[in-house]
């Protein structure tokens, strides 16, 4: 019997080798989109959840105590700023406010964050012993700002592990760094009380509850997005003085926030505001996106409301604002206010 000499192999020619190849990376190529739409979408439910949790922090101060934390507690008059006098008044022959200067209303509802442990550190005295940067943790270590709560953080915020760093070396005593957050409490549609500012939740010496928010709960704004610039000066969890001492910028902002530091003139002051839109560009040093609120999520960024829900709203719901020729009528200059009575219809 003859075998045969037939001896062919099957296999891939070198052209079919390429094809395969070119089309696994289009594959590639259209499927890695998608898994980054994915991946964007948990971000952005883990960060409203984040925003959540925050309003209702907030919640349970009011319950607790009868209204919801200050943005943060300043001496009346302190710096030129014109605010109402410190809630809970000054400590005896001294103009501290009882309840401790510049802490953020972060801190203030950390308890209910299960962050009381660190809560329990801090000195909020009404005296110069209450100053957040100068108090260090048992160890001295760092300071108890540098103590981070990562659901302060958007998980879409690549940096949102690290610290502003002030330290003048690295032993006892020497170190202070400062943890991080994309989250400021609504002051209203601005900063400051001389151009008809502080009308929202959250703001330097403020004393809400809910019997003042006329406007109802379901249409006012509490918490909102702003990531850090990229010096990290502005958006600190724990403390914060802000803008000319008015928290802004720092652990409060406003929807039309004033472009300025200084409360020298408060019409030069309300003369030009910011408003909600993307930032310049990428978490720029000493950027004007200081000014206004932002996120890292394409489109436009997650607010929670006074009622506990929370909502993603898109730029289109805001535009330029001129203060000094009255606040634009934007669905989210409305939402920001919380006595106002305005009519709106949102988005």
């Amino acid at each position: 019997m003859m075998r045969s000499t037939d001896s062919r192999r099957t296999g891939f020619t070198l052209v079919e080798l390429l094809v395969v190849i070119a089309i696994i990376g289009i594959l590639i190529g259209m499927l890695l989109p998608a898994v980054q739409q994915v991946r964007e979408a948990a971000r952005r439910v883990t960060c409203q959840n984040n925003v959540r949790q925050a309003v209702l922090a907030c919640h349970n101060h009011e319950s607790a105590y009868g209204y919801f934390p200050a943005a943060h507690l300043s001496g009346l008059g302190w710096y030129g700023i014109n605010n109402d006098p410190p809630p809970y008044g000054t400590g005896p022959g001294t103009s501290y406010p009882n309840g401790g200067a510049y802490w953020s209303w972060m801190m203030k509802v950390a308890p209910f964050m299960e962050m009381n442990n660190l809560y329990d550190l801090c000195n909020f005295s009404a005296s110069p012993a209450c100053w957040p940067w100068w108090q260090f943790l048992p160890d001295n270590s760092n300071v108890i700002l540098s103590v981070a709560a990562p659901s302060l953080v958007c998980p879409s915020d690549q940096r949102g592990d690290q610290k502003a760093d002030y330290s003048s070396g690295t032993g006892p005593g020497q170190v202070i760094q400062v943890a991080i957050t994309s989250y400021l409490g609504v002051s209203g549609r601005n900063s400051w009380k001389g151009t008809g500012g502080q009308d929202g939740m959250l703001y330097c010496n403020s004393k809400v509850n809910f019997g003042k928010i006329t406007d109802g709960s379901s249409n006012t704004l509490m918490v909102g997005e702003r990531s850090p610039d990229a010096d990290l000066e502005y958006g600190w969890q724990w403390a914060g003085w802000g803008s000319g001492g008015t928290g802004a910028c720092d652990v409060v902002l406003g929807v039309h926030e004033c472009i300025t530091d200084s409360a020298a003139d408060s019409a030069a002051i309300a003369a030009q505001t910011d408003y909600f839109r993307p930032q310049t560009k990428p978490v720029a040093a000493g950027a004007i996106d200081r000014y206004h609120f932002w996120s890292n999520h394409p489109g436009g960024g997650s607010f929670g409301l006074a009622d506990g829900s929370t909502r993603f709203f898109t730029y289109s719901v805001d535009g330029p604002n001129n203060g000094s020729n009255g606040y634009a009528e934007t669905v989210l200059g409305r939402m920001a206010t919380r006595n106002r009575g305005e009519v709106f219809q949102a988005q």
